[in-house]
C-alpha cells in the first residue's frame, strides 16, 4: 500500500475513534426558545457526550408554529428529536400524535419521576400516561418588606382572610397598601386562580362542567375584588412587573410576585429591600398553598431519529446535577422538589421552599381548546369588579351565562 494511502487509512480511523468518543456520532436537534437560558444551555450540552446535540432556539412568537412544521417531517429529514412545549399545549400536542408517551421508557431506564413536583408532573399526564417531563417553572408568590411588618407589628399572613386584613392595615394605617397585577389581563386570573385553587375549587367540576358559582371561586374572586380595593394607588394599572417593582422600591411593603422576577429584590441596583425581603405562600380560606402551575415540559418529538438517545438525553437534562447547574447560573426554577432545600440553590433562590410548597399542591388549568376564551371573560370580569362597584357573584353569574354552550373538555 502506498505511503499516501496508509496515512488517509489511519487518519479515517483516527476519525472513527473520535466519533465513537464522542456520543457514537449520534446527533440531537432541539427546540426551544431563544433567551439568556437557551445561550447558557448551548454551553451546557457540550457536557453531554452521549450525543451531540444542537439547540435550535426560537424567539417565542414562533416557536409553536416552527415546531408544528418540524412535526410533518420524515424521520430523519430535519424533525425534532426533543421539543420544549409550553404547559398548555401539551394535550394538543398529544391529541395530534405530535409526541409519544414515556411511561415504557420511564420504566425500562428505571427513571424515579417522584422527585418532581407533583403538581407539576401531574400537569404532563394524559390518558393515564406521561407525556414529558416538567422544567422551568413559575408561580405567584408574596414577597414584604419585613422591617414594615416589624414596625407595624404584623405577622405575614397564612391565610387569605389575613393577607386582606394586612392589606387593609397597610393601606389605611400607613397609606400604601398590597401591590397586584390588577390591569386587565391574565395576571389577574392567576391571582384569583391561586386563591380559588388553594381554597379546595376549580373552574370545572368533576363532570368537566364550567362551576364559576361554587363558593371557592366566589371567595377567591370575593378576596381579588378586596385586595384591589387595599391596593397601592395605581394597582389597576399594572403587571406584574410593575408589580414587583412596587415592592422592591418600597412602594409597596407587601406584594403577589411571579417567581421569576424574585431575584430583582436581591439586586442592589434595583432593590431597596435587599436585607429585609422575605417570602411566603399565597393560601386560601385555610391556609393551603396551591400553585396555578406554570412551567415547560421536555418532551420527545413522534418522528424522532433515536427514541433512546432523545429519552438518555431528556434525563441528564432533567436531573437533579444538572437543573442545579441551571438554577445556579441563571435562577431557572426546576420542577424537582429536593432543589427547594439544596443550600446552594437557597443562597441565591431563598423563595424556592415558598415556590416548591405551592407546586407540590398546585394545579394546571384546564386543558382545553376553549381555555382562552375563559381567560377572556374573566379578565374583563376581575377588571370589572376591581374598578367598578360589581359584586364578585354578580359578575361570576355574568361569566357563567356567557360560557354557558362552551365545552371545556375538548
Amino acid at each position: 500500500m502506498k505511503t499516501g494511502k496508509k496515512v488517509l487509512l489511519v487518519a479515517a480511523v483516527f476519525l472513527l475513534a473520535g466519533l465513537c468518543a464522542f456520543g457514537q456520532g449520534k446527533r440531537l436537534l432541539v427546540s426551544r426558545w431563544a433567551g439568556p437560558h437557551a445561550d447558557f444551555q448551548k454551553q451546557l450540552v457540550k457536557e453531554y457526550t452521549s450525543a451531540t446535540v444542537t439547540i435550535d432556539d426560537i424567539d417565542y412568537a414562533s416557536l409553536k408554529s416552527k415546531q408544528m412544521t418540524a412535526f410533518q417531517a420524515a424521520v430523519g429529514k430535519g424533525g425534532y428529536d426533543l421539543v420544549w412545549v409550553n404547559g398548555p399545549w401539551m394535550k394538543e400536542y398529544v391529541d395530534a400524535g405530535y409526541i409519544i408517551p414515556l411511561d415504557d421508557l420511564i420504566k425500562k431506564n428505571k427513571l424515579d419521576t417522584s422527585i418532581y413536583a407533583k403538581g407539576l408532573l401531574e400537569g404532563c399526564q394524559f390518558y393515564g400516561k406521561t407525556w414529558g417531563i416538567p422544567t422551568y417553572a413559575q408561580c405567584l408568590i408574596l414577597a414584604y418588606d419585613s422591617a414594615a411588618f416589624e414596625k407595624a407589628k404584623l405577622q405575614p399572613p397564612k391565610t387569605a382572610d389575613e393577607l386582606v386584613a394586612v392589606a387593609k392595615y397597610f393601606k389605611e394605617k400607613e397609606g400604601s397598601g398590597i401591590a397586584i397585577p390588577a390591569r386587565q389581563g391574565t395576571a389577574a386570573v392567576t391571582l384569583y386562580s391561586q386563591i380559588m385553587f388553594s381554597s379546595g375549587g376549580y373552574y370545572l367540576d368533576k363532570n368537566g362542567a364550567l362551576d364559576l358559582l361554587a363558593e371557592p371561586s366566589v371567595y377567591a374572586a370575593t378576596v381579588y375584588k378586596q385586595l384591589a380595593k387595599f391596593g397601592v394607588p395605581g394597582v389597576t394599572a399594572w403587571h406584574h412587573d410593575e408589580t414587583a417593582q412596587a415592592l422592591r422600591t418600597k412602594v409597596a411593603p407587601i406584594a403577589t410576585i411571579m417567581s421569576g422576577l424574585a431575584g430583582q429584590n436581591h439586586d442592589p441596583e434595583k432593590s431597596r429591600i435587599v436585607d429585609t425581603v422575605r417570602y411566603a405562600p399565597i393560601t386560601g380560606k385555610t391556609g393551603v398553598a396551591s400553585a396555578n402551575n406554570s412551567f415547560w415540559v421536555w418532551a420527545i418529538a413522534k418522528n424522532t431519529s433515536d427514541v433512546d438517545e432523545s429519552f438518555k438525553f431528556l434525563t441528564w437534562f432533567t436531573s437533579p446535577a444538572i437543573e442545579k447547574k441551571q438554577t445556579i447560573a441563571n435562577q431557572q426554577i426546576s420542577a424537582i422538589s429536593s432543589l427547594g432545600r439544596d443550600p446552594e440553590v437557597l443562597k441565591i433562590s431563598p423563595w424556592l421552599p415558598v415556590v416548591m410548597e405551592e407546586f407540590a399542591n398546585g394545579k394546571t388549568d384546564p386543558a382545553s381548546a376553549n381555555l382562552q376564551k375563559l381567560k377572556d371573560a374573566l379578565v374583563a370580569g376581575l377588571s370589572a369588579i376591581a374598578t367598578t362597584d360589581e359584586e364578585p357573584l354578580a359578575m361570576l353569574r355574568r361569566v357563567q351565562e356567557q360560557l354557558k354552550g362552551v365545552d371545556f373538555t375538548k
